[in-house]
């Protein structure tokens, strides 16, 4: 009888070990595969094509940010539909913590609002980190006839709808912000879109349109280098990169809405691990008070506001609301 106790004791306690070395096994390599992340290169998806003010931003941060990741951050251009195509892909992107999107606001909710079918909701993103905060600024070439906003508002009243205007488009936080300005002045202007400010700055250049309204960031370079000259910029206090241009308000003496101003930043399509979120907020975090990082950004030009996933959140249900405000303009 006591032997048959001992040896079920001992049976029993083989299996307890068992069980315990079984546990250790999984931890351990559950361990191994978080402290592994990131093992190979992560995406970025930029919903606009290079050279404009997205595109800009994202590769000085992508460029920055890779000590912090351990691996490189590869930039991948989804323009179309006004940033809709790139919205989209990474709302249906693998949640595994190698796709990560660079997106826009207003931009990314402008679409929801004015489109039937749109594929993808606010609720499919995870804000990680809001990185910049980008006015639009109207901008003509340096040749051109018109020297002051005054000059343009005076034409376009003049001529309605004959004063082709280039942005992002369509349905673009850009086009908004034309479109606001339009009734806040009173004149009829024809918004010409462009897959991002780049395309539609390059297309200024050549001729094809008279004026653009690019984001501050993509514009600013041309506009020292003496080839486009800004009439005003869209915000409510002076901008540090373009010393000497007006505000809208300055320019027309009215007050018009800075709804445009695009906020930039880190999202993960919704259902990445807490671990590897936890771990791409740390390290776009740091990367914001990386010396090197702040002083290329204001080398470029690039206004920088980080938020954490709490405030980023906040402030993108906020510019909704703005947007909202203002979106039968566009209807």
């Amino acid at each position: 009888m006591i032997r048959n106790n001992v040896r079920g004791f001992n049976v029993f306690s083989r299996m307890l070990v068992m069980a315990a070395v079984t546990s250790l096994s999984i931890a351990l390599t559950a361990g191994q595969s978080l402290a592994k992340y990131p093992e190979k290169p992560i995406s970025m998806i930029v919903a606009y094509s290079p050279g404009g003010g997205t595109d800009t931003a994202a590769r000085v941060v992508a460029k920055y940010v890779q000590p912090y990741l351990g691996k490189r951050l590869i930039i991948q251009n989804k323009p179309g539909a006004g940033g809709q195509i790139g919205f989209t892909s990474l709302a249906q992107a693998k949640t595994d913590g190698y796709r990560i999107g660079f997106i826009n606001s207003p931009s990314i909710v402008m679409v929801k609002m004015l489109r039937d079918n749109v594929p993808y909701e606010m609720s499919d993103f995870e804000p990680i980190a809001n990185i910049q905060l980008d006015p639009v600024v109207l901008v003509v070439k340096a040749d051109s006839p018109y020297k002051t906003l005054a000059d343009l508002v005076e034409d376009a009243k003049k001529n309605p709808g004959k004063i082709n205007v280039g942005g992002d488009g369509p349905q673009s936080n850009n086009q908004l912000q034309l479109i606001v300005a339009e009734d806040k002045l009173g004149v009829d202007l024809n918004f010409v879109p462009y897959n991002g400010s780049g395309p539609a700055i390059t297309s200024l250049l050549g001729g094809q349109v008279d004026a653009a309204v690019p984001s501050a960031t993509s514009a600013t370079t041309h506009i020292n280098n003496g080839r486009l000259r800004a009439l005003g910029v869209f915000s409510p206090e002076s901008y540090k990169y373009l010393p000497g241009v007006p505000t809208i308000k300055e320019a027309t003496g009215v007050d018009i809405p800075s709804v445009g101003a695009a906020s930039r930043g880190i999202a993960a399509p919704k259902g990445i691990s807490a671990e590897h979120k936890a771990f791409l907020t740390k390290a776009f975090a740091d990367v914001m008070k990386d010396k090197g990082f702040v002083e290329q950004a204001d080398k470029m030009g690039l206004p920088l506001k980080y938020m954490n996933p709490a405030e980023y959140s906040a402030y993108l249900e906020q510019a909704a609301a703005e947007a909202k405000k203002y979106i039968h303009l566009m209807k």
